[in-house]
């Protein structure tokens, strides 16, 4: 046994599971935190430009072109709705309810341009049996919209729908698919509609479905998990907390 006078060095004591379960997980804890930064960093990028988007006021819709970034840029529509040709983007939940976004194509006034409107959310029958009725809109109308510029690909839930008939419950929206089935011009991307505009339900979208501030806690939580196993390294690999006591012995006598 080591009296009061002994002197303890720190000094490695090697433990190689430890050292293998850390050069294993600390790569992919510390590249899971990094990710999440990057996601916050891209959530508030977001929401800047949705912010400066919205600040810019709306063009018409035919100001736009093909090659220009569109993401949240307001519009304003002028045409007619096709009522027969009605869309229900399944698997859409507000407020936990069970429902359908309506899609409704929409002709621009004096252009053979169709545009696909998202009206917004209706409840729906969990039994899916019937569908909402999605109230028709006859006559030359103005909207105001914001263009809806997918992050990423799209999920479905089991295979794309081949229904041809109408109204169609559908996954997501194949814009090339309905362009060719339209044979006329489609716009690149659909447009949802402003809360209180004409045709319009309930907006059921956010500018960015995640906040910054929660991908934020999330990287705390994968870099403190990062750091609890650079702890259970230097504890297995040192004798450190043994020279810790010494020093604290030592710093008392």
């Amino acid at each position: 046994m080591m009296d009061n006078g002994s002197q303890i060095n720190l000094r490695l004591t090697p433990d190689w599971r430890s050292s293998v379960f850390a050069l294993l997980m600390l790569p992919v804890l510390l590249s899971l935190g990094f990710w999440q930064v990057e996601r916050a960093q891209e959530k508030r990028q977001l929401k800047m430009l949705y912010q400066q988007r919205q600040a810019a006021g709306p063009v018409t819709i035919e100001s736009l072109s093909a090659g220009q970034d569109m993401s949240y840029q307001a519009v304003i529509l002028r045409g007619r709705f096709d009522n027969d040709r009605q869309l229900f983007l399944d698997n859409r939940i507000h407020q936990g309810r069970f429902g359908y976004e309506i899609i409704t194509p929409f002709q621009l006034q004096g252009s053979e341009q169709w545009v696909l409107v998202n009206r917004g959310w209706l409840a729906g029958d969990v039994s899916r049996r019937t569908l909402p009725v999605a109230v028709a809109v006859e006559g030359v109308v103005s909207l105001f919209a914001e263009v809806y510029v997918p992050l990423g690909m799209p999920v479905t839930l089991g295979e794309p729908s081949v229904e041809k008939n109408w109204p169609r419950v559908v996954q997501n929206l194949q814009l090339a698919t309905l362009a060719e089935e339209f044979k006329q011009p489609l716009f690149p991307y659909s447009v949802r509609l402003k809360a209180g505009s004409v045709g319009g339900f309930k907006p059921n979208w956010l500018v960015v479905n995640v906040q910054p501030e929660k991908h934020q806690a999330y990287a705390f939580q994968w870099f403190s998990m990062a750091a609890a196993v650079v702890i259970i390294v230097l504890l297995t690999n040192t004798n450190i907390v043994a020279w810790l006591k010494y020093k604290r012995k030592k710093k008392v006598l």
